[in-house]
């Protein structure tokens, strides 16, 4: 095993949580799910982001749980490594860039400017509920 190998090993074996972003194409759903099968080795508490999910022509929904890419995604996950693993999902958004660029939160971004507080509310809600199961799993 190569020192990288050793030392990336070891970082999964001390993280309180092992978040795995997976985005709805093949190889993607393939390298996730091999991530996830190496990690579980290493480390059981481990959470999915289905990551980059967009509305689709003709979607209709509010809740990102009934989206098609997110339910290809916790479908693959449930089947081939367990019903046991948390997939939650997050949409794509120009947050994100914007984030990396400012080297801000979400929630700075939202607060600095009401057209962004109005743009980020999905996102701001989804990486909550991501802050929330890791508090409410660390609570049990």
């Amino acid at each position: 095993m190569s020192a990288s190998a050793r030392s990336i090993s070891s970082a999964i074996e001390q993280s309180d949580w092992v978040i795995v972003p997976i985005y709805d194409e093949y190889k993607s759903i393939l390298a996730g799910l091999n991530t996830l099968a190496e990690v579980l080795h290493l480390n059981q508490n481990v959470i999915v982001v289905a990551t980059k999910l967009q509305k689709q022509r003709g979607d209709n929904f509010k809740d990102w749980f009934k989206c098609h890419s997110f339910l290809n995604i916790q479908n693959a996950v449930h089947e081939k490594i367990g019903e046991d693993i948390a997939v939650l999902p997050l949409k794509f958004s120009k947050a994100f860039d914007t984030m990396f660029d400012d080297r801000k939160s979400v929630i700075q971004l939202m607060e600095s400017s009401a057209l962004a507080k109005y743009q980020y509310q999905d996102v701001a809600k989804q990486l909550q509920a991501l802050y929330s199961l890791i508090f409410k799993k660390n609570e049990q």
